[in-house]
């Protein structure tokens, strides 16, 4: 697929797979719209976009305001007359027993990972389906495929994703609008920093590079597959809890109840 002079909107994009992907894409000729919460990543990220892609740009934004989210794409599509292609990357993680998690934290990992994600496509979509043409790529996990221990909130944003991706699908196909979703399992980047030594440790078979999972979403969007697992092991994992959910719990239930133990006082 030829990128060039394609504007990509890509959220997260001060770290991790976000600059990857803004990285790359530019390499490729597109025109990069980055934002992110950090000032100081996204002009480091912005340094190396340009040298690529020279009208690149960067914009601190919180996605989980909608009022910034409404600002920023106003200023993109003001600025370039378009978004060819929304990449919805921002989000956090966690690690830690749903009852010891305080309220806050998960009603922020929702805005962040589900409701950034719908803010910032619901003010993208109308340009969209004026031209009727456009792609949208969600970024999910393996967590949003398969519940994981001590995962609960995190999860259920990527669940919520999932769905609503799929649902999206159906209804902007039509409308000349494509709707994808990337589930990749943990990925070595400063995001899974916190937490790759708690348990259960993912397993290192499951693990994959931000370099890897760029690749992979580039695939998606010149495929225009609707969803793509990786690694290879995620995804057959994924497959044997889809077909035997009985046995494929038993069996996680077997590893994941050795870290479950009796609240501290």
């Amino acid at each position: 697929m030829n990128f060039k002079d394609q504007v990509i909107m890509i959220t997260g994009a001060s770290s991790g797979i976000g600059r990857r992907l803004a990285t790359d894409l530019a390499v490729r000729g597109a025109i990069v719209a980055g934002c992110g919460r950090s000032i100081t990543r996204l002009k480091d990220t912005l340094k190396e976009v340009r040298r690529a892609s020279p009208a690149s740009t960067m914009i601190g934004c919180d996605v989980s305001d909608a009022e910034q989210v409404q600002g920023m794409v106003a200023k993109i599509i003001a600025d370039f007359g378009k978004v060819d292609i929304l990449v919805n990357n921002a989000g956090v993680g966690m690690r830690q027993p749903f009852i010891e998690t305080d309220l806050k934290t998960i009603e922020n990992i929702i805005r962040i990972n589900y409701l950034g994600a719908v803010y910032c496509t619901h003010e993208v979509l109308p340009s969209m389906i004026e031209k009727r043409a456009g792609q949208i790529v969600n970024m999910s996990s393996g967590a949003g495929l398969i519940g994981t221990l001590n995962m609960a909130a995190y999860c259920a944003s990527k669940f919520a994703l999932n769905g609503w991706s799929e649902s999206l699908y159906h209804e902007l196909k039509p409308l000349g609008i494509h709707v994808s979703v990337v589930c990749p399992g943990p990925v070595d980047t400063k995001f899974n920093l916190d937490f790759r030594d708690s348990k259960p440790k993912s397993p290192s078979n499951l693990i994959v590079s931000a370099e890897t999972v760029s690749r992979a979403v580039i695939r998606v969007i010149e495929s225009k597959r609707f969803e793509l697992v990786l690694p290879r092991w995620l995804a057959l994992t994924c497959a044997f809890r889809r077909h035997m959910p009985r046995l494929f719990r038993v069996l996680a239930q077997r590893q994941f109840r050795r870290y479950v133990g009796p609240l501290e006082k």
